[in-house]
């Protein structure tokens, strides 16, 4: 099944964190890129977000455009706020596989970077965190098998980049990212 993974557009630095105003656009710009991306009649059946401010906001901004008609709440999951360190790829994996299903959207922070199955291009990743945000993943994922075998089938930056590693082109396993 494929699944839609983005992290969170640009926040206010001030408490509870917020979108700012260019955030909301650049959460308008994700969703066009992924109706670009998953095609026109893709919609979101299950959404899922961090319980952070700024994950919920970029949420229903995007759920506003691509959403169906029976989708009536979002659910957010502890598991998948940020902390300290980057979230480690078994932690995704288990949050993940409580929500199995075609049209999955999952809103969460930067440290995505770190989890991913993969990798990205040079200097689109720090420490194990995106340096740009919102970045869209669309993976190509199964709970059954293990997480590092799931395909990503595209990676972009917010000015719709790809931010795959070189010579990745979404047709082959990939390898666990390590930052």
């Amino acid at each position: 099944m494929r699944i839609v993974l983005v992290t969170h557009a640009e926040a206010s630095e001030a408490a509870p964190r917020p979108l700012t105003d260019e955030g909301i656009l650049s959460a308008e710009r994700a969703a066009a890129r992924i109706g670009g991306v998953m095609g026109e009649s893709w919609r979101v059946k299950k959404a899922v977000s961090s319980p952070a401010v700024r994950c919920v906001q970029t949420a229903l901004v995007i759920l506003g455009t691509l959403s169906g008609e029976k989708l009536r709440r979002l659910d957010t999951d502890p598991r998948l706020m940020a902390a300290k360190d980057p979230m480690e790829p078994d932690q995704l994996f288990r949050a993940l596989a409580d929500y199995p299903c075609e049209g999955l959207l999952v809103v969460l922070h930067a440290d995505l970077a770190n989890a991913m199955p993969g990798g990205c291009r040079p200097g689109a990743c720090s420490g194990g965190w995106f340096t740009e945000r919102p970045v869209i993943c669309i993976l190509d994922w199964e709970p059954e098998r293990p997480w590092k075998e799931s395909r990503v089938i595209a990676l972009e930056a917010p000015d719709g980049g790809s931010l795959l590693p070189p010579g990745h082109d979404g047709t082959v396993k990939t390898k666990l990212l390590l930052t």
